[in-house]
């Protein structure tokens, strides 16, 4: 190289960096990370998960128990928590109909699995209803107390009609001092809607059998109500009559102080007048009944429990409260879903209560 000759300066390349080295003087990309909102889906979806096992367990758990005897469709609400001797209310509200009916069976089929039932106090508050449904009903506790089982009845405030027939089985029938009971008698009602078809110019063609011509529509608000038809219906109605006369003089056997026919006239009678007629045991509130049964099977500090039916899934699920968190009862008389032109017997009072 010449002398006074500045040195060339040669420019070398970077090394590239080893494999798996980060080059050095560049910052590190960030991590991803869940945002909170990708959080909360993925929360939701694992709760929704669960609810839906839930649900589905509580399905089948329904499903097998609805496949059981009538137990599977009762429960026992504990009003007294006592020892391991129970006595279980029985209660029969409102209209006797077979629905009614449906309930009781459910019931007896209860107490009877459960032996540490002792006694059952049957809580009548009922105006009665048909006369098959209010028979049957009477069946069903005359079972029941076939099984050594203590069985009372405790009117409430209305025992009247079905509501005393459904009482005959009981040993022991107390009322309460505002109890309204007896109303001994059948009914039955219809209407005749001639006239109003006449104005209406609606006119119904009925064909019946030659055999049959006068009594097959007998009773039909399209035809006009004839004495004959009446003289028939009494005779019926009589004869039912009768029927509910012996049930409560075989009921009260030795203990009414007036003779049958006297009492089964169709009238209602306050708990101080049927106490007097010997149709009630004795006058005394529900605890008081509680107290009574037990003291005379002497049981010490029993658990009381009321028999109601048990809730459904959508009970259960809440599903049947609306979202303000109110609760919507709708009542339907039984009686208004029947056939407009339908008869029926009845051992049902209609009057005051």
């Amino acid at each position: 190289m010449p002398e006074n000759q500045p040195p060339v300066i040669t420019s070398v390349p970077p090394m590239p960096p080893a494999p798996g080295t980060m080059p050095q003087g560049r910052p590190a990309a960030p991590r991803k990370r869940f945002s909170i909102l990708g959080l909360i889906s993925f929360i939701l979806l694992l709760l929704s998960l669960a609810g839906n096992a839930i649900l589905f367990i509580l399905v089948i758990l329904l499903g097998i128990a609805s496949d059981g005897g009538g137990s599977a469709h009762v429960q026992a609400e504990r009003l007294v928590h006592g020892g391991g001797d129970k006595i279980a209310i029985l209660p029969i509200q409102g209209v006797i109909d077979t629905a009614q009916v449906e309930r009781v069976n459910q019931y007896c089929e209860y107490i009877k699995e459960d032996r540490s039932i002792k006694a059952v106090i049957v809580e009548v508050d009922s105006p009665g209803g048909g006369v098959t449904s209010s028979d049957e009903i009477f069946h069903l506790l005359k079972k029941l107390r076939a099984t050594d089982r203590k069985l009372v009845v405790c009117m409430r405030g209305l025992a009247a009609s079905g509501g005393y027939y459904v009482s005959m089985p009981a040993e022991k029938i107390y009322a309460e001092p505002t109890t309204l009971t007896g109303s001994i008698g059948v009914i039955m009602s219809t209407f005749e809607a001639t006239e109003m078809m006449k104005k209406i110019g609606l006119k119904p063609e009925t064909v019946k059998s030659d055999a049959a011509e006068e009594y097959k529509d007998a009773g039909s608000p399209f035809r006009p109500f004839t004495d004959a038809d009446r003289a028939y219906f009494k005779n019926l109605i009589n004869q039912a009559h009768v029927k509910f006369s012996k049930i409560v003089e075989d009921g009260r056997s030795g203990k009414l102080t007036e003779p049958i026919a006297n009492i089964a006239v169709g009238k209602i009678w306050t708990a101080d007048d049927a106490l007097k007629l010997g149709l009630v045991d004795e006058i005394a509130y529900e605890d008081e009944v509680w107290e009574k049964t037990a003291s005379e099977l002497y049981l010490k500090n029993p658990t009381i429990v009321r028999l109601k039916k048990r809730d459904g899934l959508f009970e259960v699920l809440g599903a049947h409260a609306p979202m303000g968190g109110g609760k919507v009862e709708i009542s339907v008389d039984p009686k208004s879903l029947r056939p407009a032109e339908s008869m029926e017997m009845e051992y049902r009072y209609n009057g005051i209560r």
